[in-house]
C-alpha cells in the first residue's frame, strides 16, 4: 500500500481549498484542505464532528486515543514495519477524526473506479492476447513487455470466471485545486480492506455517538460479498474456497487472517497446499481435501516455484499447471500485477480511452515515466517538485513527504535516477489534501489519500461504499503504511433523500466443515509441548526454590539434591552436555531465565509463542492475551537481572499460573472445531514423556538400588522429595494412605486412571482428544490412535509391584520413555504432515516424518 498516481490533470471536484505548507526548505507546496473552506469555516460534513472533538479537554483526547489504540490492538490490528521487534507487533493507527466522502462526489468515484477496471481488464486481455494496443502504436512496447510484472506463462491460461480481475484497489488523491485525481493502483492485489472495515469497528467503539449525525453506507457485510464472489468463481457445488498468504512473516498477516476469519475459508501457506493428479489439495488432520479456488495474497513470482522463481519457499510447486487444466481457480488471476507496473501510469488515459471510447471519468495524477527522454530531462529541471520512486516496490527516492528537498538530497537523486532512469517515475508533490487528526490529546494537520477497493459479482463491478483513508503520522511524513503511515476511518454519505437500496437475498447454502489444516494442527501440538514443558520446568524449581527456604538440614540437601538434578525434563538434543545444574540459585536462574539455554523455561515459552504467532489467526484474542502478558513476563526480566532468587521465583510463579490459564482460557472462548484438541494432546504426551523420564532417571545409575531394595527414611525422604517436584505427594498419600515406596509410586505415576500426571490418563487423554478432533476418522489418524492405545493398554497391564521388587522397573520404564518418544512420529504421521488419505478417494499411503518447530 503505497503513494503513486499518472497521466492528465485537475478536475474531479466541486470544492474550493486553502493552502499549507511548509518544508525543508521554507518553500511549501500547495495542499487542498479537507475540513476547512476557502472561508476559514468548517464545511458541513466536518462542523460536528470537528467541533465535537476540539471541545474536549487535551486530558479526554488523549483517553479516547489511547482507548482507540487499545481496541485496535485487543482486535489483533498490527501492521509490522520493524521486523526486528522479537516480542510483538506495531499496533495499527486509526485516527479519531474520519473522513467523509459526500454523496456527489462518491457516485463520481464510483463511475470512475467501474470505468478504470473495465479499462484494464480488457488491457490484460489483449496484452496476453494479441496485443492490438501494441501493434496499434498506442503504447510503447518496452513498458509492456519489457515489464518483470509481465507473466509469458499467463499466456493462454484459463481466466477464472472469464476476468482478470476480481478483488481491486485504486488510490485517488486530491488535487491543488480540489479535483479527485488516480495516483496509483493496486488491481492485483488489494491490500486493506480488512483495515477500512476495522477502522470502523474500532471507531464505532470508542466513539458511537459520531455516528448518528450523517447518514453513511455500512461496510459490514464486504467480507460476504468477497466470498461470493469467489465461491461463484468455482460455478456450482460447494466449493473449497482458501486464501493463500505468505504467513505470519508479512507485514499484513493480521489482514489476511481477518479476512479468512470473516470469510469462514482456511487461511493458507503454500506448504498446507499439495499438488496431486494435477488438482490441488489442503492437508487437514483427515486428509487431503480438494481445494476449488485460491484468493491468493503473493504476487506472481512466488505462486510456483516450477513456473516463476525457483527460489520460491512460499508457493505451490506444479499449481500453473492445475490453473491450466482448469482444475483450480486463483483470484486474481496471474499476469494481473502487469496492470499494477508504474511505468504504465503515464499511459491511462490512452488505455481508457482505446478500450472504453471514453474520456477518463477520474483524471490521472500527472505521472512522467523517466525512461523517456523528453520527461526526463523536464523532471529534472524542477526535480524538487516531483516524488520520485521506483517501478515496484515501496521504496521512495526523493519527495513523497510534501516538502521540498535540500540540495544535497537533490544530487544525490539525480545521480541515481541518470544511473538507470527507466526504473524511476515521477509524480507531483502538490497533491494530497490536508486533514487535523488527533494524537496524544493535541491536533495536528497531516497529509491524507486513500485507496478504494471493488469486487467482481456476478459479472459486475461493485465498488465498496469506503475506503482506506492513509495520513502521515508524527513519525513518518508518508501515507504509505508500508512507510509508517497511519489512517482514518472513512465515511461515504447516503443521500437524505435517497432509499435505502434493497439488499439483496443471502444465498442460502450449507456452511463448509471446518478444515483444520495439517500445518495449524503441528503449531497447536507444538505449542502445547512447548508449554507443558514451561510450565513443568517451572514447577520444579518453584518447589527446590521453596525447599531452599525452608532451611534444609545437611541430611535432607545431601538427600534432596541428587534426586533435583536427575529427573529435569528431557534435553531438546540427547547427550547434550552443557546442561546446568538446578542445585545452585545460579543454575535455576539460568533454567528460568536463559534464552540461549535450550532448555529453560524462557526458552520454552518463546517457542510457544513462536508457534502461537504462527497460527495467531486461530486463536481467540483471550486466549493469546494470557500468552501475551506469560511472554511479558520475560521483557521484565531483562532489565532486572541482579534481582536472581526474587526474579526466578516470580517468573516460574508466572509460568504455572499463566499455562494453566491459557488453556482454559482457550477452552472457554474458542471454536470447538478441533483445533484446540491438537494443543491438549501436545500437552498431555509432554507431561507422559517428563513423568515416565523423571522415573526413569532416578531408578538408573548410582545410588538406585537404594530406592528399589531398600526401605527406611532416607529412601522415603528422596521419594517424597521426587513426588513434590512432580506434584503428586499429596496425590499419593490420598491414594495409598502409606509411607511412600518405589512399587506404589511406580504404580500411582505410570498406570493409575485418576492421578493428572500418570503416562496411563495422559496417554487415554490423548486418544480421546483425537477422536474428538474430527467427526471423519482417516485410516491414518485411526492407525496414529491405535498406535497410542497400544501403549496405553501395555502401562495398563505391567505389573509395577513385581518389578519394583523384582529389580527390573528401571529396563521397563526405559523400554516405556522410547515408546512414549515413539508416539510422536505416530502423531506426525497419522495427523500432522501426512499425505495419506483423498477424502471418498483411494490412494496409496505416503508416511512422512515428524519435526519440532
Amino acid at each position: 500500500m503505497s503513494s503513486s498516481g499518472l497521466d492528465g490533470g485537475g478536475g474531479g471536484g466541486k470544492f474550493r481549498g486553502v493552502r499549507s505548507g511548509g518544508g525543508k526548505s521554507g518553500i511549501g507546496f500547495s495542499h487542498w484542505n479537507e475540513t476547512v473552506g476557502s472561508d476559514g469555516q468548517l464545511r458541513d460534513p466536518y462542523k460536528s464532528l470537528v467541533g465535537s472533538l476540539d471541545a474536549l479537554p487535551p486530558a479526554r483526547l488523549r483517553a479516547l486515543d489511547e482507548r482507540l489504540e487499545a481496541t485496535m490492538r485487543e482486535m489483533g490490528v498490527t501492521f509490522d514495519v520493524v521486523r526486528d521487534r522479537p516480542w510483538g507487533r506495531r499496533p495499527w493507527f486509526c485516527d479519531l477524526l474520519p473522513h467523509v466522502f459526500l454523496a456527489d462526489e462518491w457516485d463520481l468515484i464510483e463511475r470512475g473506479v467501474r470505468q478504470r477496471v473495465r479499462a484494464y481488464e480488457a488491457f490484460l486481455r489483449d496484452i496476453y492476447g494479441g496485443r492490438e494496443i501494441l501493434r496499434s502504436g498506442t503504447l510503447p512496447v518496452q513498458p509492456v513487455m519489457g515489464s518483470p510484472h509481465f507473466q509469458r506463462a499467463a499466456a493462454g491460461l484459463p481466466l477464472p470466471g472469464g476476468h482478470f480481475l476480481h478483488l481491486s484497489g485504486l488510490a485517488v488523491c486530491r488535487m491543488p485545486g480540489g479535483g479527485l485525481a488516480v495516483k496509483h493502483h493496486y488491481f492485483s492485489n488489494a491490500s486493506g480492506i480488512s483495515y477500512m472495515i476495522q477502522n470502523r469497528r474500532a471507531l464505532a467503539r470508542v466513539i458511537p455517538g459520531n455516528f448518528g449525525d450523517l447518514p453513511i453506507a455500512s461496510i459490514a457485510e464486504v467480507p460476504t460479498a468477497v466470498l461470493e464472489g469467489l465461491r461463484g468463481l468455482a460455478g456450482d457445488g460447494d466449493p473449497l474456497v482458501v486464501l493463500l498468504s505468505a504467513g505470519s512473516g508479512s507485514a499484513v498477516y493480521s489482514e489476511h487472517a481477518f479476512l479468512a476469519r470473516r470469510m469462514g475459508i482456511p487461511l493458507v501457506v503454500g506448504g498446507d497446499l499439495l499438488v496431486l493428479d494435477d488438482s490441488v489439495y489442503l492437508k487437514t488432520v483427515t486428509g487431503l481435501e480438494k481445494v476449488d479456488v485460491i484468493y491468493s495474497r503473493l504476487a506472481d513470482d512466488w505462486l510456483d516455484p516450477i513456473a516463476f522463481r525457483r527460489d520460491s519457499l512460499i508457493g505451490v510447486p506444479g499449481l500453473v499447471n492445475c490453473i491450466r487444466r482448469g482444475t483450480v481457480a486463483v483470484a486474481n488471476a496471474i499476469g494481473s500485477q502487469l496492470a499494477d507496473d508504474r511505468a504504465h501510469l503515464p499511459f491511462a488515459a490512452r488505455i481508457i480511452r482505446y478500450y472504453t471510447g471514453e474520456n477518463p471519468i477520474l483524471p490521472q495524477l500527472p505521472t512522467y515515466w523517466l525512461g523517456e527522454i523528453d520527461q526526463r530531462e523536464m523532471v529534472l529541471d524542477r526535480l524538487e517538485e516531483f516524488t520520485v520512486r521506483p517501478l515496484y516496490g515501496e521504496r521512495i527516492l526523493l519527495g513523497g513527504d510534501g516538502e521540498r528537498p535540500g540540495e544535497r538530497e537533490l544530487d544525490a537523486a539525480r545521480r541515481e535516477i541518470l544511473a538507470n532512469a527507466s526504473a524511476y517515475v515521477a509524480q507531483p508533490q502538490a497533491c494530497d489534501a490536508v486533514a487535523p487528526t488527533y494524537h496524544d490529546g493535541k491536533k495536528r494537520e497531516r497529509r491524507q489519500d486513500h485507496i478504494v477497493f471493488a469486487s467482481l459479482e456476478a459479472g459486475k463491478i461493485v465498488v465498496f461504499p469506503g475506503a482506506l483513508t492513509r495520513t502521515t503520522t508524527a513519525d513518518s511524513p508518508h501515507t504509505s503504511n508500508e512507510l509508517g503511515g497511519g489512517s482514518k476511518d472513512t465515511w461515504v454519505e447516503i443521500p437524505r433523500h435517497a432509499r435505502m437500496p434493497e439488499r439483496p437475498p443471502v444465498p442460502e447454502f450449507i456452511l463448509p466443515p471446518a478444515h483444520v489444516g495439517s500445518r495449524v494442527a503441528e503449531a497447536f501440538y507444538w505449542m502445547g509441548r512447548y508449554l507443558e514443558r514451561a510450565a513443568s520446568l517451572a514447577g520444579m524449581i518453584r518447589v527446590i526454590e521453596a525447599l531452599e527456604l525452608e532451611e534444609l538440614n545437611l541430611t535432607e540437601r545431601a538427600l534432596y539434591r541428587p534426586v533435583w538434578n536427575k529427573i529435569l525434563p528431557p534435553l531438546e538434543s540427547p547427550g547434550d552436555v552443557t546442561r546446568r545444574t538446578i542445585s545452585s540459585p545460579a543454575g535455576r536462574q539460568r533454567l528460568a531465565l536463559d534464552l540461549g539455554e535450550p532448555d529453560s523455561v524462557a526458552s520454552a515459552v518463546s517457542r510457544a509463542v513462536w508457534n502461537a504467532e504462527s497460527v495467531s489467526e486461530c486463536l481467540s484474542l483471550e486466549a493469546w492475551g494470557v500468552l501475551d502478558a506469560l511472554r511479558g513476563i520475560f521483557r521484565v526480566t531483562r532489565k532486572r537481572r541482579s534481582e536472581a532468587g526474587a526474579l526466578t521465583r516470580m517468573v516460574c510463579e508466572e509460568a504455572c499460573a499463566r499455562v494453566p490459564q491459557f488453556f482454559g482460557t482457550a477452552e472457554a472462548t474458542m471454536v470447538a472445531d478441533g483445533t484446540l484438541a491438537f494443543c491438549s494432546t501436545g500437552r498431555h504426551l509432554e507431561r507422559a514423556i517428563i513423568t515416565v523420564n523423571a522415573l526413569h532417571s532416578i531408578l538408573r545409575g548410582p545410588g538406585a538400588r537404594a530406592l528399589v531394595k531398600e526401605s527406611g527414611e532416607d529412601t522415603e525422604i528422596r521419594l517424597a522429595a521426587f513426588l513434590r517436584l512432580l506434584g503428586s505427594r499429596d496425590l499419593y498419600r490420598r491414594v495409598y494412605q502409606m509411607r511412600i515406596e518405589t512399587g506404589p509410586m511406580l504404580d500411582l505415576l505410570m498406570k493409575n486412571p485418576s492421578v493428572p500426571r500418570s503416562a496411563f490418563r495422559c496417554l487415554r487423554e490423548c486418544a480421546g482428544l483425537l477422536r474428538e478432533a474430527r467427526d471423519a476418522v482417516s485410516p491414518a489418524t485411526q492407525r496414529a490412535i491405535g498406535v497410542i492405545d497400544g501403549v496405553a493398554e501395555e502401562l495398563r497391564a505391567t505389573d509395577w509391584f513385581r518389578l519394583a521388587g523384582a529389580g527390573g522397573a528401571a529396563d521397563r520404564c526405559g523400554y516405556f520413555l522410547e515408546k512414549l518418544l515413539g508416539l510422536h512420529h505416530a502423531v506426525a504421521d497419522g495427523f500432522l504432515n501426512h499425505q495419506i488419505h483423498i477424502r471418498n478417494e483411494a490412494q496409496p499411503t505416503l508416511f512422512g516424518t515428524g519435526h519440532a518447530l
